[in-house]
């Protein structure tokens, strides 16, 4: 069975470096294409001249002196990692390796690099001598060094310069390179992940068992510096937010988590935290007898795995060397209705003398340790390596990162602590820069490497920005990145005029004249901006206390019967911003009666002020068919396309798998000349799955582009394929099966296959722009477009800022075109990717992603609550999956000719419940739905 992570990337091969950002063509086999990514086509001719700094740091000068790999082996082999740390850092291994004259690097598993030309060596080593227990036989292991290969690189020089292919020798130039960087920080301060944070890291409590902490993400990459000075690689130094467990006795944490999960558990004192974890009464199995089962309290108790903590019951300060992790809270239903506390689990140790005697968990540390546990009655901790604690013995220590999505208020708290405008992110980047000590680093200067610690100064573009067409006039944000809805009437206005429709005021949380006041201005707001309303709404009161789902289906019988017409649009009037509220209202409209749903805050529904009205308006006209503006074209430019064009965007959101949530896809393609209607598909996708499910990408775009053919009468004759979310070690994933899928389905549908172009949109990255000329927060204008310094040296990437940052520093789009067919110059590339974010539906600024692509992640997000909980539905084994798309990861030589496979394992998960499925719903108001843009 495979974890988590297999779900979720490719494979990665023994001994490659997992943490380094390796480039997409490290993942892809040459026995396929010699080429297997499009290459730049050139730069931007068009905009204005401009220069930005980025986050990223030169490295001037790379040794060319050899470098020599070695295995690192233990035997016999030990179960955690933490023993090859432990076995390197010893006396005796130091002591051989000063021998060789040179410095070494150790990945704190099983790799190591030297300028020592040694074959290796095979060493006996006692982890406890060096802390005053030897001679333990647990103890005791057999480390053997091996000469592997020579690292060259003088290879990834001559890869950088096009004179060489990718290959494995620049792999491994990688990979040390990467462990390089870090080795020098790692000895001074903590490594999470590719975070590093030490004591004097910039701290905030989120609550009482989370606090935010700002770390230093810095990592290596290949880049475009060559023809401004640099060698091709470069430093990318950021500041990196994250989220740990706040350092604590256990018992506390336990305490404060409960508190934070919820209210009913505020405030516990030890009595009141022994109750809440006591056993329950459950039913038996199979009409068995009841027996004892978790209680809901131990049940969110679970969540507490993984946690690394010291014990202090020897009566001094805590070993922080002598490290456990928590594998469980200990349950078992044999211990009855006081649960596996310290006094009732008991063990067998072998006395001096030979006979055995039995020790309850309480009497062994009061003999052993002269401890008497205090609160011996909570549930005890199973470590990893199979040891038991009683909670009040074990210590939390500090950067345990947490690892589950924070909660509104954590959201809150962590937003407030991470938002820096750019000059103070600048600043701080700096600063931590002059941390990592690049000048005085030892390992840096032995090995012949010279970092540039100033920041990269980029040339860039600024575009011009496009002109916004209304109904009735243009309109010019400039370089403002906003602009005014006043006196404007939509492109298209709703084609069907708004005849059925009502608002239902949930849980009279307003009254009725408030409803009927807003119904009022909303129309004349939305008929200003030319939309159509032949009738005012049905105002409906549920009684208090009516089911959500009972609401839905009395509001729509209600609406149909009063118009005596299909319902088209429902308002809902609800308290707050409560997402149970908002998704059940949706799901059940969506999927049991396929009516199209606004909801609106009862505090706006009060004031109803005509700026919301008009934000409103944008979302109706939208999911009435209508739209909000198209792009102006110009006497002396021509349009963005000349070509029958489909844009097609993808994504693919997750829930958590450890719940067993299933993996959702989306796909929205554009259904109009201007490239600004979507329809959309959406489906489930397997658990964890990233890539799209060959079955999805023909039930979910043969329709489409069925209808796409059918409206036009004619097929596209080019495609953008906008793929969202996906790492540069999936590009291979997109091209073999999704593109490959894609072109059965054209194939199949309407019997050609047009030219594709496949762009992949990436917002997780740590590249950051500081302009010389920004808006009044220090942010890059709408436009700036960087093609150089951060990019790759040869592929076709670039970075966009489209929007303008309300807060902290933007976060530009990094844009990778993997395959391009269309072969569009980059000039009209990138100004149809950047015009048309400026005709996001519901705004009026431009976004800072492709609407095609924004539109799939909310039709997913969307999705996810139409998922079947039927009782067919069961959650997956967090250690099962379906249907995992895997190819090999960067080649060994062992298997350069590994092919792709597919694997299956369990049953897939059930499908969505569809647009109106149920009783309710008619077959003209499901076709009507789906033909609209239903996830605005």
């Amino acid at each position: 069975m495979a974890n988590n992570k297999q779900r979720h990337a490719l494979a990665v091969p023994e001994g490659i470096n997992k943490r380094c950002d390796l480039p997409p063509e490290a993942y892809w086999h040459p026995d396929r294409v010699s080429t297997p990514f499009a290459v730049r086509r050139g730069y931007n001719t068009t905009g204005q001249n401009i220069n930005v700094s980025a986050n990223q740091f030169r490295i001037q000068n790379v040794t060319g002196r050899d470098v020599y790999q070695y295995d690192v082996a233990i035997i016999p082999e030990p179960k955690g990692a933490i023993v090859y740390k432990k076995a390197w850092s010893t006396k005796a291994v130091q002591g051989k390796l000063a021998q060789t004259k040179a410095r070494w690097l150790h990945d704190d598993r099983k790799l190591a690099w030297s300028t020592s030309n040694t074959p290796g060596f095979k060493l006996e080593v006692d982890l406890g001598l060096d802390e005053g227990r030897p001679g333990r036989t647990n103890n005791i292991f057999t480390l053997e060094v091996k000469q592997t290969c020579k690292v060259r690189l003088e290879v990834l020089k001559a890869y950088l310069e096009k004179k060489a292919g990718w290959d494995n020798a620049v792999l491994e130039c990688m990979s040390f390179l990467d462990h390089l960087l870090r080795q020098g920080p790692s000895e001074r301060m903590h490594l999470i992940k590719r975070t590093l944070v030490n004591e004097y890291s910039e701290t905030k409590r989120l609550n009482s068992v989370t606090e935010a902490i700002k770390g230093i993400y810095s990592a290596i990459r290949l880049n475009d510096s060559l023809s401004s000075g640099g060698i091709g690689l470069g430093i990318n130094v950021d500041v990196a937010n994250q989220t740990f467990w706040v350092g604590q006795k256990f018992e506390m944490l336990a305490r404060n988590f409960l508190s934070c999960m919820d209210r009913k558990w505020e405030n516990l004192d030890y009595q009141g935290l022994r109750k809440a974890l006591l056993p329950v009464k459950v039913a038996g199995r199979n009409g068995a007898s009841s027996t004892w089962g978790m209680s809901e309290a131990f049940k969110a108790l679970r969540r507490l795995t993984n946690i690394r903590f010291v014990v202090n019951h020897r009566g001094k300060a805590s070993d922080t060397s002598k490290q456990y992790k928590v594998k469980r809270i200990v349950f078992d239903e044999k211990y009855g209705e006081f649960g596996a506390n310290a006094k009732a689990v008991t063990f067998d140790k072998k006395m001096p003398d030979g006979s055995v005697r039995t020790y309850s968990v309480a009497d062994f540390f009061l003999q052993q340790y002269k401890t008497k546990l205090q609160h011996w009655y909570l549930p005890l901790i199973e470590s990893t390596n199979a040891g038991l604690f009683p909670m009040e013995v074990c210590e939390i220590q500090r950067f345990n990162p947490y690892p589950f999505k924070l909660d509104p208020n954590q959201t809150s708290e962590m937003i407030k602590f991470a938002v820096q405008r750019p000059p103070q992110r600048q600043t701080q980047i700096m600063k931590m820069v002059q941390n990592l000590e690049w000048d005085k680093d030892r390992y840096l200067s032995h090995f012949g490497v010279k970092i540039n610690s100033s920041m990269a100064k980029i040339p860039a573009k600024l575009l011009p920005n496009p002109v916004i067409q209304y109904g009735n006039k243009p309109v010019d944000p400039r370089m403002t990145g906003r602009w005014d809805l006043r006196g404007t009437k939509f492109a298209v206005p709703n084609p069907q005029p708004l005849v059925s429709w009502a608002f239902v005021i949930l849980e009279n949380v307003v009254d009725r004249p408030s409803a009927e006041n807003f119904s009022k201005v909303f129309k004349n707001v939305y008929t200003g901006h030319g939309g159509r309303i032949a009738k005012d709404p049905l105002i409906l009161a549920p009684p208090k206390g009516t089911q959500l789902e009972d609401i839905v289906g009395i509001a729509y019988e209600r609406c149909g019967s009063h118009f005596k017409a299909m319902p088209q649009l429902i308002f809902y009037i609800l308290r707050d911003k409560s997402a149970a509220v908002y998704d059940r209202l949706k799901a059940a409209n969506d999927c049991h009666v396929a009516c199209l749903t606004q909801m609106v805050q009862a505090q706006h529904v009060r004031k109803a002020a005509p700026q919301y009205c008009s934000n409103v308006s944008m979302k109706v006209n939208a999911k009435l068919g209508g739209q909000t503006s198209r792009l102006s074209i110009k006497a002396n430019q021509k349009p963005l396309v000349t070509l029958p064009t489909m844009i097609i965007g993808v994504d693919v959101s997750h829930g958590s798998t450890a719940a067993g949530n299933v993996s959702t896809a989306a796909m929205c393609v554009s259904m109009d000349k201007d490239m600004a209607i979507y329809n959309a598909a959406v489906q489930t996708n397997g658990w964890g799955v990233e890539i799209l499910q060959p079955a999805n990408m023909h039930s979910m775009l043969g329709p489409l582009v069925t209808k796409w053919r059918n409206k036009f009468n004619t097929a596209p004759q080019h495609v953008f394929y906008l793929r969202d979310g996906v790492s540069e070690g999936q590009f291979a994933h997109v091209m073999e099966f999704e593109v490959d899928e894609m072109r059965k389905v054209f194939k199949e549908s309407i019997g050609i296959v047009p030219k594709i172009t496949v762009i992949v949109a990436t917002k997780r990255h740590h590249i950051r722009f500081f302009p010389e000329r920004g808006d009044k927060n220090g942010n890059c204008l709408p436009g700036t477009l960087v093609e150089r310094e951060v990019t790759h040296p040869f592929h076709y990437d670039f970075y966009l800022c489209s929007h303008v940052a309300i807060q902290g520093t933007a976060r530009p789009v990094h844009y990778n075109v993997i395959h391009d067919e269309c072969g569009l110059k980059p000039d009209d590339l990138q100004r149809i990717l950047y015009h048309q974010c400026y005709q996001y539906c519901r705004s009026t600024t431009p976004v800072s992603l492709h609407p095609a692509v924004y539109y799939a992640h909310l039709a997913g997000t969307r999705a996810r609550h139409h998922e079947n909980r039927s009782g067919n539905a069961e959650p997956m084994p967090v250690d099962s999956r379906h249907l995992v798309l895997t190819r090999p990861g960067p080649m060994s030589k062992s298997d350069s000719k590994t092919v792709a496979t597919q694997i299956e394992d369990g049953p897939p998960p059930p499908p969505l419940l569809k647009i109106g499925c149920g009783s309710r719903a008619r077959p003209e108001a499901v076709k009507f739905f789906e033909n609209t843009m239903w996830w605005v």
